[in-house]
């Protein structure tokens, strides 16, 4: 595997990590769900699960794409044979662009997501 900026920062053993990341967040948005509505709070607090959505939806993108969004930001590489330092100020900003991107997919996801649940919960508050 090779690094190509703005397309690919991690390899496999990488990808692993992301992708428990995202099944992790998964579980956790699960929780916290169940756990509002077993406690009563109010139905606005389900909107919180939009956090753990977007680490869900952050880490399935980073497994998925084989790009990982905080090497982006601090300019490193790793697809398999150690971090390495990103050299080419064209291919940073590259990368950064790329970053910007699954961020905002993410946090779409994530929003939507919570919005869902929101708007799929009324019957039980």
């Amino acid at each position: 595997m090779e690094y190509q900026p703005g397309v690919c920062n991690i390899g496999p053993a990488q990808q692993r990590r992301r992708l428990l990341l995202g099944v992790g967040s998964l579980l956790l948005a699960v929780v916290a769900v169940g756990a509002i509505v077993a406690t009563e709070l109010p139905r606005w607090t389900l909107f919180l699960s939009l956090f753990p959505l977007y680490g869900a939806a952050m880490g399935y993108f980073q497994y998925r794409e084989r790009f990982c969004v905080g090497f982006a930001g601090i300019g490193v590489f790793d697809v398999g044979d150690g971090t390495n330092q990103v050299q080419d100020a064209e291919a940073l900003a590259a990368d950064r662009r790329r970053a910007v991107r699954l961020n905002a997919k993410s946090l779409a996801v994530g929003v939507i997501g919570a919005a869902v649940i929101y708007g799929a919960l009324p019957a039980l508050f």
